[in-house]
């Protein structure tokens, strides 16, 4: 790919940084670095930016240039597509875009405080509760004993089948608390003995490139019976496939692409498997005293509760990178007396009080609205 031209040294020089960071962060983490790269690109020269900003990417990190550039992104003026210039970017953005700061200006100026802004924390996902959890197990214990019948197009042999397979996966997440690409990426071998353990690799999100946690995590006994009625039913199913068989989760039908029954399932799959039952159970309990509809997410199932063995993994590695990191040094008070009232106080003397804060206000407002 030819790399991207950048009209001022400061950009050109961040950009470079990023290009420094492949490898050490993950592609998608990358890709959004870029992305900030572009929005400074498009900031550095308008009048709302100071004209040192252009100079070099330390000047890219300073207060003044900071709050503007964060001013003028929130606000959607450095999108990269026309027609959406002017869009408001939505809090997720928002903390993609500080996430991306942060990672910056510990490589562009590491040990130097960075004041950068302070989002409000989002809303919690939707997690489920202990008597959710159990009657979810129920639902799927009642769901596999009954006699199968032909639904969605599929026999009742097939139907049968998925529903070994969702009371097995149902009882391992509520046990693991394991995200689909984990339970995409679990073989039989990571099974204990009788089924009383499974061996889960966690991948941090939006970590690839870190180092993973490998976990043991212990299976109750309803789990060791529904893994045990999959895994005969499963031995069928793999039978007839080519190549590697050790897949715990696979598929139980034809799929449309013409793969046979035994294929491994993706994180797709088995996130939508889920999510079909949960579906249904909610259809099912729908206007019951005391009943709230599940998530039909695998994430509302994680949430919920984190095994101790990886708290502890998870930690003992977060204590370790916070000893590692160089302290930072902090800014000495202001000399000489302030004049409040003025934007220079606000982004220069970073004065947050109530004058200061309106008057940087105004002042944006009106610089926006003379360009309009």
């Amino acid at each position: 790919m030819t790399p991207k031209a950048y009209k001022a040294a400061s950009v050109r020089q961040l950009a470079a940084v990023v290009d420094q960071m492949a490898g050490t962060v993950s592609e998608g983490r990358v890709r959004q670095l870029r992305m900030v790269v572009g929005m400074f690109d498009q900031a550095v020269g308008r009048e709302e930016m100071p004209g040192r900003a252009s100079r070099s990417a330390e000047q890219l990190f300073t207060s003044v240039a900071l709050g503007s550039f964060w001013d003028l992104a929130v606000d959607g003026e450095l999108r990269a597509r026309g027609r959406d210039m002017g869009v408001r970017l939505p809090l997720a953005t928002q903390q993609v875009v500080l996430a991306c700061l942060r990672l910056l200006a510990d490589r562009v100026v590491p040990g130097r405080e960075v004041r950068l802004p302070v989002l409000p924390a989002p809303a919690p996902r939707a997690t489920t509760s202990r008597d959710q959890e159990a009657a979810v197990f129920r639902f799927m214990v009642d769901l596999a004993g009954q006699a199968p019948v032909g639904w969605g197009g599929q026999s009742k042999e097939v139907n049968r089948l998925y529903r070994l397979r969702l009371l097995a996966l149902t009882a391992v997440v509520l046990d693991t608390r394991s995200r689909a690409g984990e339970l995409a990426r679990m073989r039989v071998q990571d099974l204990g003995e009788g089924g009383a353990s499974v061996r889960v690799v966690r991948h941090q999100q939006n970590g690839a490139h870190l180092e993973p946690v490998e976990v043991v995590l212990p299976l109750g006994q309803e789990a060791r019976v529904a893994l045990g009625r999959w895994l005969e039913a499963r031995a069928g199913l793999v039978s007839g496939v080519e190549g590697t068989r050790d897949a715990l989760w696979v598929s139980v039908a034809a799929s449309n692409r013409g793969e046979l029954p035994g294929v491994p399932l993706r994180a797709q799959w088995i996130g939508s498997s889920y999510a079909r039952g949960v579906r249904w159970l909610n259809g099912v309990m729908a206007g019951r005293v005391g009943w709230e509809p599940l998530p039909d997410r695998l994430e509302g199932l994680r949430r919920a509760w984190v095994p101790p063995a990886e708290v502890r993994v998870r930690e003992a590695r977060a204590e370790a990178e916070v000893a590692a990191r160089p302290p930072r040094r902090r800014s000495g008070p202001v000399a000489g007396p302030v004049q409040h009232g003025r934007e220079y106080t606000y982004n220069v003397l970073e004065c947050r009080c109530g004058e200061c804060t309106e008057s940087a206000t105004n002042a944006r407002r009106a610089r926006r609205a003379a360009r309009r």
